[in-house]
């Protein structure tokens, strides 16, 4: 049996990331904010990058746990898609009735140059190279990988990030796919397949945290994306 929890219910206190107990598995949500701060191209997140996809071992290895608790995810039920994280800056959630005022409000995101639908080729590639980019870190990196369901064809939300209330084409897969998203499911395959086939690739013990990010370097790591594309 795997038992996994979200870091908000380990207790009071509010988000605790770590402070499970042995043989307890959560969700990392510092995995999945720094591999949004990389990806979209933010700067000074070289080290924090690097102790996430070694398996976070300044946040386990205290505890006397191993890379097994982490579950590293870059998206989940709530929040953006995938697609959605490459598409879009600010929330859409209009059609929940709640004037947009749901969900939250900093997805680290970045649309690559238009916000939402386009047809600009050259943005497209972009937003699908980004894509490549999320779904390979998160196959090798060290920890119990977590793909939200059809972010392997780029499902999208039309940049709804609180869709609990949308039973409909929001929050429904799309199973009619286009050649981009073809190659992207072929891609997540081959990378998945990587990380079954190599057992390096699969949590062995922690790395040594005798070398951790330092807090400047987490500070400018969540500074704001640049403007031009990295």
């Amino acid at each position: 049996m795997k038992l996994i929890a979200e870091p908000w219910d380990v207790g009071p206190g509010g988000y605790q990331v770590g402070n499970f107990p042995i043989r307890w598995a959560e969700w990392n949500g510092r995995y999945r904010d720094s591999i949004r701060h990389y990806w979209r191209g933010d700067s000074g997140c070289v080290p924090e990058f690097a102790s996430r996809l070694a398996g976070s071992s300044d946040i386990y290895q205290p505890s006397g746990r191993g890379a097994y608790a982490s579950v590293n995810f870059i998206t989940a039920h709530d929040g953006y898609t995938l697609y959605d994280l490459v598409s879009y800056e600010q929330k859409h959630n209009e059609a929940n009735g709640e004037e947009n005022r749901d969900g939250h409000n900093d997805n680290i995101s970045r649309n690559w140059g238009a916000e939402g639908d386009t047809k600009d080729d050259a943005i497209l590639d972009a937003r699908f190279g980004q894509l490549r980019g999320f779904i390979a870190t998160l196959a090798l990196s060290q920890g119990v990988p977590m793909l939200s369901h059809g972010d392997e064809i780029g499902r999208t939300q039309r940049g709804n990030n609180n869709a609990y209330a949308q039973d409909n084409e929001t929050s429904w897969v799309d199973w009619n796919i286009d050649e981009r998203r073809r190659q992207l499911l072929a891609f997540t395959r081959k990378c998945l397949n990587l990380r079954h086939t190599h057992a390096v690739l699969r949590p062995p013990p922690l790395f040594s945290a005798a070398s951790q990010p330092s807090k400047t370097a987490r500070k400018i790591c969540h500074g704001s994306a640049p403007t031009a594309a990295s």
